[in-house]
């Protein structure tokens, strides 16, 4: 550990935790990131950067990263948290439950002590909040529009100006659109024939806004339609927090500081002490600065402020995005080779604006199969596995799948509690977690509108597939904001009530959880702190 003490400290390397430390960092101000920091160091020099045919076709060693070399890829239980994470990315929770152990019967939840976070497997949709949304999280549009153009711009997001925006949000940095594929240009078109009529429903489709780049930018490169973006990120065309915390190391203001787990804090005058456990050694330290910036996740961040403030045995609120998966047989694309030109991230965006007034949104992403390999449905189809693989081969070209997500607020049943772990084990967070009759009502009637809608477009349902509760990977809530001074709560400006320098990042804070993807806003938020942060330290003004 670095013997001067940082301005400030940042918790976390994941989406959130590399925004704020850019803001505080461009402005010369000392910051140091304690992190995990888990890597692959298994998978990722195996993939070649190659077209996904290509390796299907010659390299002798696909069965290592796209089966695993312990067959972790091939999922035989319960669709359960990140069904999308292939081998090569599954490092990304590596440790996580002997670090952090996480009980619950109703909640199968996902963290990460990956450098990079959970943001390692973000799919890449980054659609803004809109001001409803916004307001309803907690947030100000106001204050924090100017900070969504920023992190576009920083990042690099790709899209159009379309039939979504009034109900997708807007964003006025983007980079031309991504290429369709076979299948997608196909719905689209079926959609534009359709305009009138599915709009009259409720229903508005678009290409989605996508933290891809379709331009080179920087030394990032632009999309080489590979059709490999769930297995590698050759060239970093997909955005990850990874490429900032590079970045970050360029700042001489900058420290990072791996294999080192924050367990609490606490606070003496205007200094935060910061707790921390060397995973090498084992050994306990404490650091000291002047601001600690708390983006360990939303559950890791839940855990670390319940420990620090010695609130074991109380519960907290936590929300999570529900969401289902709709296999389909788009049989307008029946017989229709594949083309190998193509990516494999969200192809389309379908909402629903079942009011007519933008309240209780639900979104639906469209993506082809090929990449993801066949397996991913068979396991969901009626059909003895033998037989699904035989019709699966002639069809596999004309499969999509339909990922629907739906809103989250805070509900009495969803609660988590922080238990003291027996004879020296770590401390648990028990969640327990319930979804409300009315929620679970809007929903039904919301699918059963999306599912007319893909039957319009020439998407045939296969079948509806309800995951565990949890693996959306969107959870939030657990220290939310409010205007109200209340404990366990954060005050608009990003500080956690009952301290005085120490800030919430990350997703903790959002008391509401809209219809879509948070990490965009995630990171507009973070920025948004952070700089309210450094501008208080650059001016000398004491803690709140």
């Amino acid at each position: 550990m670095s013997a001067a003490a940082p301005e400030v400290i940042v918790v976390g390397s994941g989406a959130s935790a590399v925004h704020a430390a850019y803001a505080i960092a461009e402005r010369q101000i000392p910051v140091l990131m304690l992190d995990v920091g888990v890597r692959d160091r298994k998978y990722e020099n195996l993939i070649p950067d190659q077209p996904f045919v290509q390796i299907r076709r010659s390299d002798p060693d696909q069965h290592r990263y796209f089966l695993g070399e312990q067959f972790e890829g091939v999922p035989l239980g319960r669709l359960g948290t990140g069904p999308q994470l292939t081998p090569p990315r599954r490092y990304i929770f590596e440790n996580a439950e002997s670090l952090s152990p996480i009980a619950s019967r109703s909640f199968e939840a996902l963290q990460s002590f990956a450098a990079g976070g959970l943001g390692g497997a973000w799919g890449g949709v980054a659609f803004p909040f809109l001001d409803r949304e916004l307001v309803k999280a907690g947030l100000s549009p106001h204050e924090i529009g100017p900070h969504y153009e920023a992190i576009a711009q920083r990042i690099g997001v790709c899209g159009n100006q379309d039939d979504l925006d009034t109900v997708r949000g807007r964003l006025h940095s983007l980079l031309p659109p991504l290429e369709l594929d076979h299948n997608a240009e196909k719905v689209f078109a079926a959609y534009e024939k359709k305009r009138d009529k599915l709009q009259r429903a409720g229903m508005c489709v678009g290409k989605s806004l996508m933290a891809v780049l379709t331009k080179p930018h920087g030394d990032r490169r632009a999309q080489a339609y590979h059709d490999m973006d769930f297995w590698s990120n050759a060239g970093e065309s997909v955005y990850r927090p990874a490429c900032t915390l590079r970045q970050l190391h360029e700042f001489p203001s900058f420290s990072y500081v791996d294999s080192c787990l924050v367990e609490s804090f606490s606070e003496h005058n205007d200094c935060v002490r910061v707790q921390v456990r060397d995973l090498k050694t084992g050994v306990r330290s404490t650091i000291e600065t002047h601001r600690l910036l708390l983006a360990a996740g939303a559950l890791g961040t839940g855990k670390i402020v319940l420990r620090s403030f010695g609130q074991y045995n109380v519960p907290v609120p936590i929300t999570c995005n529900p969401h289902y998966y709709v296999p389909c047989l788009h049989y307008r694309n029946l017989g229709a080779a594949h083309r190998d030109r193509c990516h494999s991230l969200a192809q389309l965006t379908a909402i629903y604006n079942p009011t007519g007034d933008g309240e209780h949104l639900a979104q639906a992403q469209l993506y082809s199969c090929r990449s993801l390999l066949l397996f991913r449905l068979l396991k969901e189809s009626p059909l003895a596995y033998r037989h699904a693989l035989q019709i699966m081969r002639g069809l596999y070209s004309s499969m999509v799948v339909w990922v629907i997500q739906f809103e989250a607020y805070q509900e009495s049943a969803n609660c988590c509690v922080l238990r003291r772990g027996p004879a020296g084990a770590p401390d648990r967070l028990e969640i327990s977690y319930q979804t409300s009759d009315d929620t679970k009502r809007r929903v039904h009637q919301a699918l059963k509108t999306f599912r007319h809608m893909m039957r319009e477009l020439g998407c045939l349902p296969l079948r509806t597939v309800q995951p565990i509760d949890g693996s959306s990977v969107h959870y939030a809530s657990l220290l939310p904001f409010s205007e109200e001074d209340r404990p366990l709560t954060t005050d608009p400006s990003g500080r956690l009530r009952g301290t005085r320098g120490v800030y919430v990042v990350d997703g903790a804070a959002f008391a509401y959880l809209p219809a879509k993807g948070l990490t965009l806003t995630l990171m507009a938020n973070a920025s948004r702190i952070a700089q309210h942060v450094a501008q208080k330290l650059i001016h000398s003004e004491p803690p709140n």
